[in-house]
């Protein structure tokens, strides 16, 4: 699809997600719905872009000190005296003026542009912590939602076990303390169950909280990769940490480099055009252009220390920025280190799940045979039960640690 196309399907999906929040309507969502609803309704999110497109403005202004300078004037009166007639006099006129060599309106053009481009990066690393709280708040609800299902599964497993036993005890195979420890399974998976469905409620009045808008589900497939190889130098270059410490470094290399407008000239080209005369419209005719040349030969030696004092904070910036390249680059490679141990973990246990279904099924036969005692296909399937809780808890881990790499270097943002 081409780019104009999917700029409007963006467009339309965005619409009809803030339409259902207008509305007041429960409706599940994906991830990428979620972030298109975060932009829309998030007041934290919509302050900073305020202020990034008044940097932008900002910017801009400081052209202005570049472009010529015109003014108009017109003036009319009237003077009088008691030994003479009143006299009128009347003029209209052009003024203009240019800087041709002016270091400060140079000096103070690039630093609105890095202003601009720091608020920019600020911009992006504010959006990705609040685009990572709202994917944990994502995930928890995703999460809460497997939950009461594993846990109706498993209550319904521990109903059959209860029925099973107390078919044996009725029998006479089983005692009673068998039986009652049964029931007391039961019991406990229906209380897990209560409480996983309290959870659940609160994980979806939180995200609603965050979204601005009533969820009922999220959807999102429990898939995980990871790539063997990372750059983790191009990675840690388009990071809003870094990109926001770049951006003040270069700040105070525009302030330094500021300081030598005190030792240089300034250069300016003015001119003015006016007509005047005692009736209308006036008729005299004057003109004049004027070259000027301005050196401040002594301010009192500020310009020397101002000099100092920039150069100390340059070089203050400059340690600050390589300490915060460093710190960003680590957490980036934390982040990912940490993701690939969840996927490892996850892959462990799935594997401890299945192992926990088959000796399930072989214990339950045997069990019934007589070949093994109710403790021991007790343990087996609590073991199991045990499997499927793990996995659930080691798939939240790896989506967790998914938001964190991404957040360590603006992946959501990007």
């Amino acid at each position: 699809m081409q780019t104009g196309g999917r700029h409007i399907l963006k467009r339309l999906l965005t619409a009809s997600i803030v339409l259902l929040f207008l509305t007041g309507e429960s409706f599940s969502l994906t991830w990428q719905e979620a972030q298109a609803l975060l932009k829309q309704n998030n007041n934290e999110l919509r302050s900073a872009k305020k202020q990034l497109d008044s940097s932008s403005w900002t910017y801009r202004r400081a052209y202005g000190a570049l472009l010529p300078q015109l003014s108009a004037n017109l003036s009319a009166g009237q003077s009088s005296v008691s030994t003479a007639a009143a006299t009128s006099s009347y003029s209209y006129g052009l003024n203009a003026n240019l800087d041709l060599f002016n270091s400060s309106d140079y000096y103070n053009l690039r630093s609105a542009y890095v202003n601009y481009q720091y608020n920019e990066a600020n911009y992006k690393l504010n959006e990705a912590g609040i685009l990572y709280t709202v994917r944990q708040a994502f995930i928890d609800l995703l999460i809460a939602q497997e939950n009461v299902d594993l846990r109706k599964k498993i209550l319904k497993q521990r109903q059959d076990n209860g029925s099973l036993i107390e078919l044996r005890y009725d029998s006479g195979v089983e005692n009673k303390g068998n039986l009652m420890q049964t029931k007391a399974d039961e019991a406990n998976a229906k209380y897990n169950l209560s409480s996983a469905q309290r959870d659940l409620g609160l994980a979806k009045l939180k995200l609603s909280q965050l979204l601005g808008a009533q969820i009922a589900l999220v959807e999102e497939d429990l898939k995980f990769t990871a790539s063997a190889q990372q750059d983790y130098d191009l990675l840690t270059s388009g990071a809003p940490d870094y990109l926001a410490a770049k951006y003040q470094l270069e700040s105070a290399d525009v302030q330094r480099q500021s300081t030598l407008s005190g030792f240089l000239p300034s250069v300016s080209l003015s001119g003015s055009y006016r007509k005047s005369g005692s009736s209308w419209p006036p008729s005299t005719d004057s003109n004049s252009v004027s070259f000027n040349v301005s050196y401040s030969l002594f301010p009192g030696g500020t310009n020397f220390i101002d000099k100092i004092i920039y150069d100390l904070n340059y070089d203050k910036a400059r340690e600050d920025f390589e300490k915060s390249r460093k710190d960003t680059r680590y957490n980036i490679v934390q982040a990912y280190e940490k993701y690939a141990d969840a996927l490892e973990a996850l892959e462990i246990s799935k594997g401890y799940l299945a192992a926990a279904l088959e000796r399930s099924e072989i214990a339950q036969s045997q069990y019934i045979n007589g070949l093994i005692t109710y403790d021991e296909w007790s343990r087996i399937e609590d073991s199991y039960i045990s499997a499927q809780s793990n996995l659930l808890n080691s798939q939240k881990s790896a989506l967790s640690a998914n938001a964190a790499w991404q957040k360590s270097y603006g992946g959501y943002v990007k």
